[in-house]
């Protein structure tokens, strides 16, 4: 069992509960290409966030035609300029088109501090609670900022959690999603048993490992969030609905949202982790575009928020713009 103590910052805690996840996932990658190989997908539709299907792996770069992701070698030059021009130290990307499965990866292999994108297994955890007990989402809880034990954040919150007031599930929920608020994580946290939150990491597509710098991920790895939720494969239609939608919720103005057009829904998570040595910026999201919706993944270790944060956005920018070149190749989006 993973010892927690009662006051330990989230990131740290989090390191522990890393450490139950396991890969039954791998029997699902292998029925994955199974899947793949007979060439066929079966989607319900009727929901905006989701479309619920069990998560087909393909080979990298290929769609189910086994046809080449024409614009990789693009983000690639894109990718080693930024790092030429000293804007990052180090970069992946991970795409995946949802509509057919192709996808493609940059340095997608290495790990990064995962920060506050592990809040994402905070609020499915909720949510997988809220699916047994309805009333869960409506649970209040008292903030007492003499307890917190977390530092400032590197970028504050736009709103946060105020000493003395208390919150239901629902709105700490918002706060944690919206505004990266640690105090609304803080809360969650705490009250989640370590079976429920291990029970999330294990029903995850990724691989999580601890290091030195915290809770370290790979792009590919934690891709797996984004294509579970999307299919709706853990949580059930409604709550992978809700967790979407929360996501489209973020306010990150400088990231992926800011390479795509205005009224673009991006449902996606940034995190960002400060060091004396170095600084990470990364964000992860589900881009709606009207053709059919992809999953962009890009993580950067480097010295500036702000050039890193840049780099996302010029990574956004160009995906983009061939995805919209090639629509008219794509599946059309759902009603």
């Amino acid at each position: 069992m993973l010892a927690r103590p009662a006051l330990k910052p989230l990131a740290a805690a989090l390191c522990a509960a890393l450490l139950v996840a396991a890969g039954w996932l791998g029997h699902a990658a292998w029925q994955g290409r199974r899947c793949a190989r007979s060439g066929r997908l079966v989607r319900q539709g009727g929901y905006r966030y989701i479309s619920p299907l069990l998560d087909v792996r393909l080979p990298e770069g290929t769609d189910l035609q086994f046809e080449p992701i024409p614009f990789k070698h693009r983000v690639e030059a894109l990718v080693a300029e930024q790092a030429a021009a000293g804007a990052v130290e180090a970069v992946a990307v991970y795409y995946r088109d949802l509509a057919d499965g192709p996808w493609f990866g940059i340095h997608e292999d290495d790990r990064f501090d995962a920060a506050s994108l592990m809040k994402v297994p905070v609020m499915v955890a909720w949510l997988k609670r809220a699916e047994r007990d309805p009333a869960a989402r409506q649970r209040r809880f008292r903030f007492d900022a003499s307890a917190y034990p977390g530092p400032p954040q590197a970028t504050p919150p736009a709103r946060t959690l105020q000493d003395g007031e208390s919150y239901t599930v629902d709105a700490l929920l918002e706060h944690m999603m919206r505004y990266s608020d640690n105090r609304a994580a803080w809360l969650l946290y705490r009250d989640l048993a370590d079976a429920e939150l291990g029970e999330v990491l294990d029903s995850m597509d990724t691989t999580p490992a601890v290091g030195g710098q915290g809770n370290l991920v790979s792009a590919d790895g934690y891709s797996g969030f984004f294509r579970i939720l999307y299919n709706a494969a853990y949580l059930d239609k409604e709550m992978s609905e809700r967790a979407l939608e929360l996501l489209s919720y973020q306010e990150f103005p400088p990231g992926i949202v800011a390479g795509v057009p205005p009224g673009v829904v991006v449902a996606s998570k940034f995190g960002e982790s400060v060091a004396p040595d170095r600084v990470e910026l990364h964000e992860f999201g589900i881009v709606y575009h009207r053709g059919g919706p992809y999953i962009l993944g890009v993580m950067t270790r480097g010295h500036d928020l702000a050039r890193q944060a840049e780099v996302i956005r010029r990574v956004s920018a160009l995906v983009y713009q061939q995805v919209d070149q090639a629509q008219p190749l794509r599946r059309p989006a759902r009603p």
